[in-house]
């Protein structure tokens, strides 16, 4: 999904446009060209919110999910992240 960018005041100029924009794509504000915030439509927040982590018991974890994480892998390029799991 491409990302309009447009300036602060930009966006003060054309904030209608910006809002009907963000519908089908992001509208990123900048502020001496430096990323500041982010407009977007109110279904990909939620799509993007239903994404966010949560957080699960191991207590409540099933043999079957166990498995499923003793089953896992890293994906490939990110094996330096083992060196996290080394007790110090």
């Amino acid at each position: 999904m491409a990302t309009l960018t447009i300036s602060a005041s930009d966006f003060q100029d054309r904030v209608g446009e910006a809002l009907d924009r963000s519908l089908s794509q992001p509208v990123l504000i900048t502020k001496h060209g430096r990323p500041r915030n982010v407009v977007l439509s109110y279904d990909e927040y939620e799509r993007l919110s239903a994404r966010d982590r949560r957080a699960v018991k191991a207590a409540d974890l099933t043999d079957e999910d166990i498995a499923a994480l003793e089953a896992s892998e890293m994906a490939p390029g990110f094996e330096h992240l083992n060196a996290e799991l080394d007790p110090k």
